[in-house]
């Protein structure tokens, strides 16, 4: 009996192993296509006319108030941060002291 049981097992990861082999047969044509379909549209894009692309340099390399600005948001955002985790901190030391577990 136990031969019927390996049999079926057998089956199973037989047909297991061909679902997944169509699955990504059809996954690999699909990325196929897309590749041609990118390629294509490249080729249409890339015509010869260059445009001459804007040079920015943010941060240290790019223009000072972009750097001002740009330090002043990350001091905000810390600012924010720090609030929040002492809320969040004097929350939970509530919480501890309603249940008896500090001095």
């Amino acid at each position: 009996m136990w031969w019927l049981v390996w049999i079926l097992l057998v089956l199973a990861a037989l047909g297991t192993g061909a679902l997944l082999t169509l699955r990504l047969w059809r996954q690999a044509k699909a990325l196929g296509r897309d590749v041609a379909a990118a390629a294509e549209l490249t080729a249409r894009l890339d015509d010869g006319a260059t445009v001459p692309a804007a040079v920015h340099a943010p941060g240290a390399l790019g223009e000072p108030a972009t750097l001002t600005a740009a330090r002043a948001t990350r001091a905000r955002i810390t600012d924010e941060r720090v609030r929040l985790r002492r809320a969040r901190l004097d929350r939970a030391r509530g919480r501890w002291r309603g249940h008896g577990l500090t001095d």
